[in-house]
């Protein structure tokens, strides 16, 4: 069951880094820009379709980690402590705190994205956005690395 679990919240992890990603290249695109070649059409995203995907997918993702968790604290990490892997327990701390920082900061990235016009606080929709996305790729790079060196051990 676990196994399942660890599963579906990994893939549920791509699928937020890949919507995260894809929203936060847009966002700070100044200027329409033709859709010729693939990294054109990457900018050209509507970054306002993304936004309730993002939320649904990070509050998941969260549930998912949550029910997790436990069983990882006492098979994973303790493991990690016994080995003495004191940056791979102190990454792992990290990642618990960007990940619930993210989740408090997304009712701001919502009202940002959907309740303010467009012209009206870009500087804020933009850095908003690309902070949860810097925490979304570290919390999901920091997870993988961890679930490696658990499978070395």
């Amino acid at each position: 069951m676990i196994f399942t679990m660890m599963i579906l919240h990994g893939m549920m992890a791509v699928f937020l880094v890949g919507a995260i990603t894809h929203q936060a290249i847009g966002v700070w695109k100044t200027k329409p820009v033709p859709s010729g070649t693939f990294f054109q059409s990457l900018v050209n995203v509507r970054g306002m379709t993304y936004v309730n995907a993002i939320v649904i997918l990070y509050c998941i993702t969260a549930i998912l980690g949550g029910v997790v968790y436990p069983f990882y604290v006492l098979d994973v990490k303790g493991s990690l402590t016994d080995a003495q892997m004191n940056e791979a327990v102190g990454a792992f701390e990290l990642k618990e705190h960007f990940a619930i920082v993210g989740l408090a900061m997304l009712p701001s990235y919502w009202y940002l994205w959907k309740k303010v016009p467009a012209t009206e606080f870009r500087r804020s929709r933009q850095l908003n956005t690309t902070l949860i996305c810097a925490m979304v790729w570290t919390t999901f790079v920091v997870g993988h690395i961890l679930n490696n060196i658990k499978g070395v051990m």
